[in-house]
């Protein structure tokens, strides 16, 4: 284990970027890991514990997953989505935007499902399941109001984060990027032992967890620490903002051998606002250096 620890290390440290990365073999309880009880910003990996508690306040008769909520304008985010491009009135399940939060990042989806179940509940599941490290105070409007520093109080309208997106990059030195409880944050280790409660049907019931892993089973991101591996084995989550790339999941190799892992990467190279260019590059890279992290467990851990 200790070889392997090594290698991973010395993959992080090619790249110099700040990460932690924790993997835990589901039926060993092996673990390996990099700065696993570090915390980072979550980016969109705060979706997962969200989707948990969603299934748990179904469990508790709050409300049915087949239950539709109609989008509403003051509903609509910026960010990673395509709910944000529709107009009012569709009415999708919650399963439906929970499809949607997972599989394609939507924001706005996750911002209509953060008001239904509360975050602050989120982050109390979380310590019910003895996970002292993942923190969910706010929702993706949240974010970007401590990214730019806007208000937190103040009515803000779709254009006006539009607006804020286009005059300039998120600030490394704002609240989005705050490394303790007062911003969304984790630890790899923690995001990897909720990733094996979910495994073992320990987040929620058999019938609730199988469904946590068929939605993100359907995840359209694959180019981070599933980048290399077989087509369909992985059920995962990505998270992005400015610097950070982030990927937690499941590698199923086959019966009885999955691998859970979270994997935070962060990045505060300055790079010009707008440059594409620059970005595309640095995502390639990291992605890659995520993906022979990958391989490297699906290759060597657990066996």
């Amino acid at each position: 284990m200790a070889d392997l620890r090594a290698k991973i290390a010395g993959m992080i440290a090619a790249e110099k970027v700040e990460a932690g990365m924790a993997a835990i073999h589901v039926q060993s309880g092996a673990i390996v890991e990099v700065n696993g009880a570090a915390l980072f910003p979550t980016a969109s990996t705060f979706k997962v514990p969200v989707m948990v508690e969603i299934y748990a306040q179904q469990r508790a008769g709050k409300f049915k997953i087949s239950d539709r909520i109609t989008f509403a304008e003051k509903n609509r985010i910026i960010g990673s989505g395509i709910i944000q491009t529709l107009g009012v009135g569709i009415n999708p399940s919650i399963r439906d935007l929970m499809m949607l939060m997972q599989i394609v990042s939507d924001n706005t989806a996750t911002d209509i499902l953060c008001e239904l179940v509360g975050p602050e509940n989120v982050t109390a599941r979380m310590r019910a399941l003895g996970l002292k490290d993942i923190h969910v105070p706010t929702d993706c409007r949240g974010l970007f109001r401590r990214a730019w520093g806007l208000s937190m109080t103040d009515p803000l309208t779709y254009a006006d984060f539009k607006a804020a997106s286009k005059a300039g990059p998120m600030a490394f030195s704002s609240a989005a990027y705050a490394r303790d409880g007062s911003n969304n944050v984790c630890s790899s280790i923690d995001i990897a032992k909720l990733m094996v409660m979910i495994a073992k049907n320990e987040a929620g019931s058999a019938e609730d967890c199988a469904d946590m892993i068929a939605i993100l089973e359907n995840q359209h991101y694959q180019d981070r620490v599933p980048r290399f591996l077989p087509l369909g084995s992985c059920a995962n989550k990505t998270g992005s903002l400015r610097g950070l790339r982030n990927d937690v999941g499941l590698i199923r190799r086959g019966p009885g051998d999955t691998i859970a892992y979270g994997m935070f990467t962060l990045d505060t190279t300055e790079l010009p606002h707008g440059n594409s260019r620059e970005l595309v590059s640095a995502n390639v890279r990291i992605g890659s250096m995520m993906g022979e992290v990958g391989q490297v467990l699906w290759d060597s851990f657990g066996k």
